[in-house]
């Protein structure tokens, strides 16, 4: 109850505010303490989210290009993440290991290191639970002295497959689920558009 409590008063000049004043100018104004409730205060979630996406570009993302990936489960899969949340690190790693392989082998130096940033969403429309993840990714590889190749444009396929094998062995080694699933699964009709 407390979160709702103070998201209900996140904002107000009532519970507390700090003035803010221009050296320059002299020009001042009142601002609101928040609540810093993220992902239950829309506000302050957004807040978040632009700080964030701004220290991305700012700190850690190169000057190279990016392309965007968005890995999800099929909704058999996801009772495992939804009952065990450890698993969602695991399925950070199953992405990253097909990204990292497939980018790699797209360029023609051994030494080709491709670089991402993996965030988990546990949600989706309607706020159900739809475990997935979005990926920026460079769209090639390091190399060298930090010289950088772009590597040809992806086919999705070729990476649904190899995330489909990692996400299965994954779930396997962790004992969610066994040969007779996995089996079940990959005889299911493709999805028609």
């Amino acid at each position: 109850m407390d979160v709702i409590y103070r998201y209900l008063d996140c904002g107000d000049l009532h519970f507390g505010f700090a003035r803010v004043k221009c050296e320059d100018c002299g020009h001042e104004y009142f601002l609101a303490f928040s609540c810093k409730r993220r992902h239950f205060c829309p506000s302050c979630h957004q807040k978040r989210v632009v700080e964030f996406g701004e220290w991305l570009c700012q700190e850690v993302l190169k000057h190279v290009p990016h392309r965007q990936w968005v890995f999800s489960i099929p909704k058999r899969l996801r009772i495992y993440f939804m009952m065990d949340r450890r698993l969602l690190a695991k399925l950070s790693q199953c992405a990253w290991q097909v990204l990292s392989r497939y980018l790699k082998q797209t360029v023609a130096f051994e030494d080709a290191v491709p670089g991402a940033v993996i965030a988990v969403q546990s949600f989706g429309d309607f706020l159900g639970f739809n475990s997935h993840l979005h990926v920026i990714g460079t769209d090639g590889c390091f190399y060298g002295n930090g010289s950088f190749e772009t590597c040809p444009t992806p086919n999705p396929k070729d990476l649904e497959d190899l995330f489909r094998y990692e996400v299965f062995k994954m779930l396997k080694a962790e004992g969610k689920i066994n040969d007779v699933v996995i089996e079940n699964m990959m005889n299911w009709p493709p999805a028609r558009l």
